[in-house]
């Protein structure tokens, strides 16, 4: 029964074949909060005319069609894959892993041309009970944040910048995968600094890492994507052509914990390179193989570790690090391991 509130929204996406044409949408997410809005850029005329003091309702028009803004996901334990192919342009799917039910889903970082959703949002509305759909084309993600923080679920929250606005297509009936756990901070069973990074058959691991010692109670991995988000051109109706990287893509990452020299500031003084790897293990799925949400990155600069004493209480430190390239011709710069049921990204 439709309750008229936000219990009733819903949000589908589906890969488009062609940037800019809409699909239907196949894939339902659960989400946390969602701000997506129509930007229509709105141009006036300012002629003169005798006798007239405001500016003229009928020279007043649309000259370019957008729309954007940022939605928020639990990072759940099935169906997540279907992200990363367009925070970070993964190609991968799953990959049964021996012969259990476990598939594996390896995710780097690849080109983002060609690359666009549908995204459509269901919006109730309270004195009818209806959820009005509004659908997105020619979706593109410019930033995210994944989040693992104490006592929180983990987070993923990204920007998307979309072609245009529709309210005339029909809501898309949501399907949901099932029995899907969310991953939170009780799952971080890993989170290791240093170490040398190796990539084999395509997957990247971490050896003679050491886990971090001190308390960390959050840390959050920002991606940009520098896209040119106003192709406008001539005969094409106000609507932006595909939205292009014209700038090197960025990930950084902040921390935040107790002081413990050792951890960072050593690293941080030498400028020295290392890799860091941080882990949420689900539950087991079949023999060894449990849920896991795995991020690597090999060659990390920690360019902020500073203390401070604001007191009597602890003493903590707030972090910032960015991810490079590690420029050796093996290893990716970024890794994300998706391991669950999923026999389809």
């Amino acid at each position: 029964m439709a309750t008229g509130s936000g219990l009733d929204a819903q949000l589908g996406v589906k890969d488009e074949v062609t940037v800019g044409t809409a699909v239907t949408p196949d894939h339902f997410f659960e989400f946390d909060n969602e701000q997506l809005t129509n930007q229509p850029s709105y141009i006036e005329g300012s002629g003169i005319k005798a006798g007239r003091k405001f500016k003229s309702v009928n020279q007043a028009g649309i000259a370019r069609q957008a729309a954007n803004g940022k939605v928020e996901i639990p990072v759940m334990m099935k169906g997540f894959g279907w992200w990363w192919k367009h925070l970070i342009g993964s190609t991968a799917n799953p990959v049964q892993i021996g012969t259990e039910t476990a598939y594996k889903q390896i995710h780097v970082p690849a080109g983002l041309r060609g690359v666009s959703f549908t995204c459509q949002i269901g919006r109730p509305e309270e004195n009818t009970g209806t959820v009005q759909p509004y659908t997105y084309n020619g979706c593109k993600v410019t930033d995210w944040n994944l989040t693992f923080a104490d006592n929180a679920n983990t987070l993923l929250d990204f920007t998307v910048d979309a072609f245009t606005e529709v309210t005339a297509t029909g809501l898309a009936t949501a399907s949901y995968v099932t029995g899907a756990q969310i991953y939170n901070f009780s799952h971080v069973n890993n989170f290791k600094i240093g170490g040398t990074a190796t990539t084999a058959s395509g997957e990247t691991t971490i050896a003679g890492s050491t886990a971090v010692a001190s308390v960390v109670s959050s840390m959050t991995i920002t991606g940009k994507n520098t896209l040119e988000t106003t192709r406008y051109g001539l005969g094409n109706s106000g609507v932006k052509k595909e939205q292009l990287e014209t700038d090197f893509t960025s990930i950084t990452g902040t921390f935040k914990g107790e002081f413990l020299q050792s951890d960072f500031q050593s690293i941080f003084s030498g400028g020295t390179t290392t890799a860091i790897q941080i882990d949420s293990q689900g539950p087991v799925i079949q023999g060894s193989d449990h849920y896991l949400l795995s991020v690597i990155m090999p060659a990390c600069k920690i360019t902020k570790a500073a203390p401070y004493v604001s007191g009597p209480g602890l003493v903590t430190v707030d972090g910032e690090f960015m991810v490079y390239d590690p420029d050796d011709g093996s290893n990716p710069p970024f890794q994300l391991k998706y391991v669950s049921t999923d026999t389809v990204r």
